[in-house]
């Protein structure tokens, strides 16, 4: 199908609306979706690169016994950065790409909900692997594996720089997915065509929502882990030091609440590529689309359940191995749901098979080979006989190589022609699929055999007359074959860029959206935003899916700034008309200052972390600052009706962004709180030895309690369209959360424990620390709010800032009820 011919001046129009400026600076500044997407691609294709030059020396190391190329440090170096690479660097960030890119696309958006912060998640992203790669020169990178265990972990036993590196990494890393899931999240309930019900996204849709709400809950884990190992190793704290009512467990829990979630958040939109793709090259629909939808869903749901997979050999009560066992083994029910409708529609179709289907063909192989290899250590007696072989090496790496690597080079054959203009080359491609296909078995099924036979994982050498020599020589063999396979990737993608057959806008004849642009889309997407009236637009003349068609040639233009519709959740009905942002430098001065803090800490330069912390609040107030020239108040009238121009409340994108933050932010309250329950469960102490005096806290309980009056009261003054009142409100909420710090800091100076003291003094001064933290944040945004109802920025009809702030900081008071009661009321009750 042709992409519909538009006018001269509408496009003219358009263009100058929503071009990004040329050259070098113009492309710091851009917020452009594409742009971001293809950055992500490339980026972390890159990193997938490094990694894998970093596993073949190690293979090289391991290809025959008692060889010392690698000293043991240098491989556990090596270990850890090629784990942390893959799993951090490539595996999550590749699939933001593909969604980056194709997402408004495919709901016909003009761009994602939040332009800026997708340019944010991006600049922190570069930022924490350039953190992250500073290691190398300093001889300090991570080595103690990318899941960084404790006590190895530790200042005791680990005194250099390199687990701080890790630690910090990972919290940049945090910042980035955790803006971007929002992002996606927003997008996807916001911003989609009209029509476009949730019982007509693309899989791939379902799969990246799925994987970014799994993030908002499962990030914060990491997050709180990694904090509580910083603050041990620089600060003195106890959190993992059994010696002060500390446990080292805590540390694996936490990581693995968040561990298995990511396994899935790093395969779902992977398996999304393959259920839109493979559909295309066998001419049908893909067969139970329903389930699989619900599958994809019930995956991510199942998956927090299980994360004391990981941990059967640390002791557990047998009652917990049983559930978790079990939960492992049901987990494999949703994930078969899509590989037999993968079959089906290869069955019930009339497949073709250029580079892309071959590759989603290999994926179906190794997935099932890889699910069969999971699926086993469910079972505990097996388990505890393969845990730490190189069995359990096998099996991820099938699941990370299948279920991620292939599914993402099918992917890049697959929108290759969208992203560029040109196909790519099929020869090239059936000689990239084979060997990387066969390098692929080659290199991980054997580890599959040696782990049976004992071979332990991360040892970086061993003595011959094992039996292990022949299958290492196989493997380091297959490395390199895989290794010629990207390399002959890398040399498709380059060539084709240049000399690649000229693809129109449809070459596959796909069924989504994203293939009724030209081939590649100008900035705005779309001239006419269109109007979704079935499962598959381009499809509709040799499908019956309906009465309703879609409408592509025809429409809505939207043409007064940078805007396209904000739609209901659920049956994408128009309900108001967004303004998005212009290019800005912000998002890259922010992640740059948060580059500068972790630097400053790592170093212990206070005075660095400090300025990258002004620096931070300085670009954040910007970005909350609106741009008067951009900014239209009114209603406009379209094809839908009359519609506000922008939206207060649950039409609003922002309120929808706010929720998200407040969701991770209460997720990692419950994971410090969490870690503190923990820790007083397997205290063989009293816990505290002396509980808190609850007076003054209390006192600050009313004092927040009001403040959080004080704000809906002058909320509520606004929506009536009383700015005075709003002014009063916001005032004295103010002055109610500086009382609270003051006072907090009054507690702090009366209390006779310390955050070296124990365990509990160190989950004390934590949780209340990092709640002042948030009381903080949050008096920084009532002040800027406070300050443009000075201005005179608000009325009845534009609020959205007042209602967003008033949110936080009643959620930053709610979180405060749940501290206080958990600090102190519980100790009274034991």
């Amino acid at each position: 199908m042709a992409a519909p011919a538009i006018e001269r001046p509408l496009v003219e129009r358009l263009e100058k609306i929503w071009a990004t400026p040329p050259g070098f600076r113009g492309s710091l500044q851009s917020v452009d979706h594409k742009t971001i997407g293809i950055r992500y691609l490339v980026t972390s294709i890159v990193f997938l690169v490094i990694g894998g030059i970093e596993a073949l020396l190690m293979r090289s190391q391991l290809m025959v016994s008692g060889e010392h190329m690698l000293s043991a440090d240098t491989y556990n170096q090596m270990f850890s950065m090629h784990g942390v690479t893959m799993i951090f660097l490539y595996a999550a960030p590749v699939l933001s790409g593909f969604s980056n890119y194709i997402w408004p696309l495919m709901l016909g958006a003009r761009d994602m909900a939040y332009p800026r912060l997708n340019a944010l998640s991006y600049w922190t992203y570069l930022v924490s692997g350039i953190f992250l790669y500073t290691s190398l020169p300093l001889g300090a990178m991570p080595n103690a594996g990318w899941f960084d265990y404790v006590p190895y972990a530790s200042r005791a036993y680990n005194p250099g720089l390199n687990i701080d590196f890790y630690a910090l990494t990972v919290l940049i890393l945090a910042v980035s997915t955790t803006v971007g899931s929002i992002n996606f999240i927003t997008t996807l309930f916001k911003t989609r065509a009209p029509g476009m019900s949730l019982n007509r996204l693309p899989i791939i849709v379902w799969g990246t929502l799925t994987a970014s709400v799994a993030n908002v809950f499962a990030l914060p884990a990491l997050s709180a882990a990694a904090i509580m190992l910083f603050l041990d190793r620089r600060y003195g704290t106890h959190f993992y030091d059994p010696s002060a009512g500390g446990h080292p467990l805590l540390w694996q829990h936490l990581f693995w609440m968040f561990g298995h979630p990511w396994v899935y958040i790093v395969v779902l939109p992977a398996m999304g590529i393959v259920s839109d793709a493979l559909p295309t090259f066998c001419r049908r629909p893909l067969v139970g689309y329903t389930l699989v939808a619900l599958a994809t869903v019930t995956t991510a749901m199942i998956g927090f359940g299980v994360w004391l997979h990981h941990m059967f050999a640390t002791g557990i009560p047998p009652l917990a191995l049983a559930f978790f066992g079990g939960a492992s083994i049901i987990i494999t029910i949703p994930s078969a749901v899509a590989v037999f409708s993968w079959l089906a529609t290869l069955w019930d179709g009339r497949p073709w098979y250029p580079a892309a289907m071959k590759f989603m063909l290999g994926f179906i192989a190794l997935f099932v080979i890889g699910g069969v290899s999971g699926v086993m250590t469910a079972a505990v007696p097996f388990d505890w006989q393969v845990t730490d072989t190189y069995f359990v090496v096998a099996h991820l790496h099938y699941v990370l190589v299948g279920i991620n690597v292939f599914p993402v080079i099918a992917g890049v054959y697959y929108w290759f022609p969208k992203f560029t203009g040109r196909l790519m080359n099929e020869r090239l491609g059936t000689w990239n699929f084979w060997t990387m296909f066969i390098g692929a078995n080659l290199v991980f099924f054997p580890m599959h055999i040696v782990g049976l036979l004992g071979m332990p994982r991360r040892i970086y050498t061993y003595p011959s007359g094992l039996g292990w020599d022949t299958y290492n020589a196989i493997e380091t063999v297959g490395a390199f074959v895989f290794a010629l396979g990207v390399l002959l990737f890398a040399i498709n993608v380059l060539i084709s860029r240049r000399r690649g057959e000229v693809a129109g806008p449809n070459p596959w004849d796909g069924p989504t959206l994203e293939w009724s642009t030209p081939s590649p889309p100008p900035p705005y997407n779309f001239a006419i935003i269109p109007v979704i009236g079935s499962r598959h637009p381009l499809w509709e003349d040799r499908l019956d899916e309906g009465s309703s068609r879609s409408i592509l040639t025809r429409g809505p233009t939207l043409v007064d700034g940078r805007e396209t519709f904000a739609t209901t959740p659920l049956d994408a009905e128009p309900a108001a008309i967004m303004q998005m942002p212009e290019d800005t430098y912000v998002p890259l001065a922010l992640a740059i200052s948060i580059g500068i803090i972790a630097y400053g800490l790592l170093f212990s330069q206070l005075w660095l972390a400090a300025l990258g912390a002004v620096a931070t609040v300085v670009c954040a107030i910007t970005w909350l600052w609106p741009n008067a020239e951009t900014v239209r108040d009114g209603v406009a009238s379209t094809e839908f009706g009359d519609l506000p121009v922008g939206r207060s409340g649950t039409h609003s994108v922002g309120y929808w962004g706010m929720v998200g933050v407040i969701t991770t932010e209460a997720s990692f309250f419950a994971y410090l709180l969490f870690g503190y329950f923990y820790l007083a469960s397997q205290s063989s102490n009293p816990w505290p030895t002396e509980a808190p005096r609850p007076w003054l806290p209390l006192a600050n309980t009313i004092i927040l309690i009001l403040s959080s009056v004080a704000v809906a009261w002058g909320e509520r003054g606004i929506r009536l369209g009383r700015r005075t009142r709003l002014r009063i409100g916001y005032a004295v909420g103010i002055a109610l959360g500086v009382l609270f710090l003051i006072l907090q800091g009054v507690e702090y100076s009366r209390e006779k424990i310390s955050p070296t003291h124990d365990a509990y003094g160190s989950a004390f001064f934590t949780i209340t620390g990092f709640h002042g933290a948030h009381v903080f944040v949050g008096l920084i945004m009532l002040c800027v709010v406070l300050v443009r109802a000075f201005k005179n920025h608000f009325s009845a009809d534009r609020r959205e800032a007042v209602t967003n702030v008033a949110i936080y900081w009643h959620f930053v008071d709610a979180v405060w009820l749940a501290v206080f009661t958990s600090l102190y009321i519980t100790p009274y009750l034991r």
